[in-house]
């Protein structure tokens, strides 16, 4: 039949070439067409990126979400500079109906900018009502920050000086300067306080930090501190092995908690992995308090740390809890003193791990009718705030967290933006002559000799 000798001839292979095409073509157009009405319907992104740049973390993501007022991020720059800070800041507006962004261009919109006193391109500035603040730099961490600043008042947290404790303003290994650069950027206030100047706490310390005095306090100046607490204050200390703080440990033993004299040595084989030695304990087995939920699947790096052990007894209006626990291959040097520089563990001795190296405690005092609720953190080493660490795996959050659940923002507790890191490719001169022959070369000479073959097959 003649319908079937134009499908079986060479009009019929084209006209079914020609078939297929437009069925492909329709094809791949719904599946097109089906993907961007499913991303728009679900309004979902998926960040590629491998260090996930353009993603927010887990605490941008919980304080948007809990958002309880409007807040617009203006963004002034050139219109050119708009589609670099799309990617990140437009997740701000996916994750709350509560949050907008508009890009301005401050050429063209001159009053805007005044109002917001806006004098250099890439300003970003983030209000709510009559308040507004500007960001410190266009990442996520600035842009979060400035929300947190713009809902929440300002809070002092007061570091006591006087005993040889770490100095907040130094930029050496040892010192505690980016902690206190965490701390302003959360919206924090940071100050010194020395109380053998003037034995009282001043009403706007929301906290008081101890961080690794060399030299015990004084007993008038421990009662300062222990009234402050109980009085509803809050206090987190970071007591060093080694240094002997009997009136400081009295302290803590009244709330329930023992401070050994010891060293936590760890020699758990998973933690060659980051390359700790034994005096340096990983910290992966974490408590149920907020303060450290967060951290589940992070490690925390104890640098000489001593350990507590929390008082069975009980005593009215003190509750007390771990936070931080070391392994069970770990244990503590009994009597450690700095003088010692090769330990073995001393059955009967030493503490056997697994060991508590830091802990928290609610302190609740005063009648029915007008009770206040004191807070405390003990950690056994100040080194873990130290600049040398604070940067390793989930050292800063832990103490952010500690400062957040200590000054009564819990929502605040969680996994900060992490800094963005450049991803770089280190080729050795063979491997680049590689790359070079093979990719750059060999691979379009190869599609090209491909391309011949197949004409030539065809032509014959």
């Amino acid at each position: 039949m003649a319908w079937k000798d134009s499908l079986t001839g060479k009009t019929g292979h084209k006209i079914l070439e020609g078939t297929n095409l437009v069925v492909y073509t329709a094809v791949a157009l719904a599946m097109v067409m089906l993907v961007n009405w499913f991303v728009d319907r679900h309004n979902h992104r998926w960040d590629l990126t491998p260090n996930k740049k353009y993603s927010l973390s887990p605490q941008t993501t919980k304080i948007v979400k809990e958002l309880n007022r409007d807040v617009t991020i203006y963004v002034f720059d050139r219109e050119r500079g708009f589609r670099e800070r799309r990617d990140l800041l437009d997740n701000y507006e996916v994750l709350s109906p509560k949050v907008k962004v508009q890009y301005i261009d401050p050429d063209r919109q001159p009053a805007l900018a005044r109002q917001y006193g806006v004098r250099t391109y890439g300003t970003i500035i983030v209000a709510a009502g009559e308040k507004h603040y500007e960001a410190q730099g266009d990442s996520e961490e600035g842009v979060t920050n400035a929300i947190v600043r713009l809902l929440k008042g300002q809070k002092t947290v007061c570091f006591i000086q006087g005993h040889g404790e770490r100095d907040v303003e130094s930029a050496e290994r040892s010192g505690y300067d980016r902690l206190k650069k965490a701390l302003e950027n959360e919206n924090y206030q940071t100050k010194t306080l020395v109380l053998m100047q003037k034995l009282e706490i001043p009403a706007d310390c929301s906290l008081v930090v101890i961080a690794g005095p060399r030299n015990d306090y004084l007993p008038p100046e421990v009662d300062v501190i222990k009234k402050f607490v109980t009085g509803g204050g809050r206090a987190l200390f970071f007591l060093d092995p080694g240094v002997e703080l009997p009136n400081l440990s009295k302290l803590l033993a009244d709330w329930n908690v023992a401070v050994r004299n010891d060293l936590v040595i760890d020699e758990n084989p998973v933690a060659q992995i980051f390359g700790t030695r034994p005096e340096m304990p990983l910290v992966i087995k974490y408590g149920s308090s907020p303060i450290v939920q967060p951290l589940a699947r992070m490690a925390t790096l104890f640098p000489l740390t001593r350990s507590f052990e929390l008082g069975k007894e009980y005593k009215a209006g003190i509750s007390t809890q771990s936070l931080c626990e070391t392994t069970a291959d770990s244990f503590g040097v009994a009597d450690f003193n700095p003088k010692i520089h090769e330990v073995t563990f001393r059955a009967g001795k030493d503490f056997k791990g697994p060991l508590t190296v830091a802990v928290s405690g609610d302190i609740t005092s005063g009648g029915d009718d007008k009770k206040k609720e004191g807070r405390f953190v003990a950690l056994g080493t100040s080194s873990l705030a130290a600049n040398a660490y604070l940067g390793f795996q989930g050292n800063r959050d832990l103490v952010m967290n500690m400062v957040n659940w200590l000054s009564a923002e819990e929502d605040l507790i969680s996994i900060r933006p992490q800094p963005t890191e450049s991803q770089q490719l280190n080729l050795t001169t063979q491997q680049m002559r590689r790359l070079l022959f093979g990719g750059v070369i060999g691979l379009p000479v190869l599609i090209i000799a491909l391309g011949i073959t197949v004409w030539y097959r065809r032509r014959t």
